[in-house]
């Protein structure tokens, strides 16, 4: 699922690592430290987030492969950041994800 939790910083880093031709694919109930998130994968262009916590937040890095032009985060378009990790580039945004919230994080172009 490509999903790294780190429960000590309160941060959790994804990245779809879906095979081409499967739509979509989700999973719940992911533990990290004394709480839970459920991510689902759209293809590799989105990515949704859902934090189960009663309370506290996670710093949330949604990366997606390649230079993308575009990224938005619930919609709300972001500066498109680009990192290399390993050799491989990845366009990210970094949104909260507080408690009982989602967040959805999307590129084009």
């Amino acid at each position: 699922m490509g999903i790294a939790p780190d429960a000590a910083n309160h941060k959790v880093t994804t990245q779809s690592r879906l095979p081409s031709g499967m739509k979509w694919l989700q999973t719940a109930d992911v533990p990290i430290g004394t709480s839970t998130i459920t991510v689902r994968h759209d293809g590799a262009t989105k990515t949704t987030l859902t934090n189960n916590a009663r309370k506290g937040a996670y710093h949330w890095e949604a990366r997606f492969q390649g230079v993308h032009k575009k990224i938005t985060v619930n919609g709300v378009p972001q500066r498109a950041r680009t990192r290399t990790v390993d050799g491989v580039t990845y366009t990210y945004a970094t949104p909260t994800v507080r408690a009982g919230a989602t967040a959805v994080v999307r590129v084009a172009g």
